[in-house]
């Protein structure tokens, strides 16, 4: 029996989806972050659910170009369990991000970091970046740079606590009958 649970074991291992950067989760370091209004975040109090945590700056072209592909997502698995967040790296902070948010749509927190987050995930000289942290806590995976959204939503997709909640967008055609 001893040889058919680590066999199994190592089944299951071979079958869990390849990361694009990682070989093997790792904890998300924990942050305590304000946003544009003051308000404070924390990674942990999204605990339960999915987080994809974006690093990006106003003055990035991809970063502008994914972001109201992030917020369509936001809206669609909200109810499944996601939760985008972003981390705006501009070095003028909420005097540059705050203008820029009225007139771009944004349904998820947008935070100022504290000159650690960076340090504590990496990211140091590319952006946008973006992490797919499970909902215990773990990071699955991270990508740098623009992704098509059916990618982005790919990478999330199996991790949902709840999947069926998701709303399908208005624009996808009806599932044959």
């Amino acid at each position: 029996s001893l040889y058919q649970l680590s066999h199994a074991k190592s089944m299951t291992h071979e079958l869990a989806p390849p990361s694009s950067t990682m070989d093997a989760p790792k904890p998300a370091p924990d942050f305590t972050l304000m946003d544009i209004t003051g308000a404070t975040h924390k990674l942990s109090d999204y605990r339960g659910k999915v987080v994809m945590l974006n690093f990006w700056a106003t003055w990035c072209p991809p970063c502008r170009k994914e972001i109201p592909e992030f917020a369509e997502l936001q809206q669609e698995y909200g109810p499944a369990g996601i939760q985008f967040v972003g981390i705006a790296m501009d070095d003028e902070g909420a005097a540059t991000v705050k203008p820029w948010l009225t007139t771009h749509s944004v349904s998820y927190p947008i935070l100022l970091p504290d000159g650690k987050v960076a340090a504590d995930y990496g990211v140091n000289s590319s952006i946008p970046v973006t992490f797919v942290i499970d909902k215990n806590g773990m990071i699955q995976s991270n990508f740098v740079g623009w992704r098509e959204k059916p990618v982005v939503e790919a990478m999330f997709k199996s991790l949902l606590p709840n999947p069926n909640a998701a709303i399908v967008p208005a624009s996808a055609p009806a599932p044959a009958k």
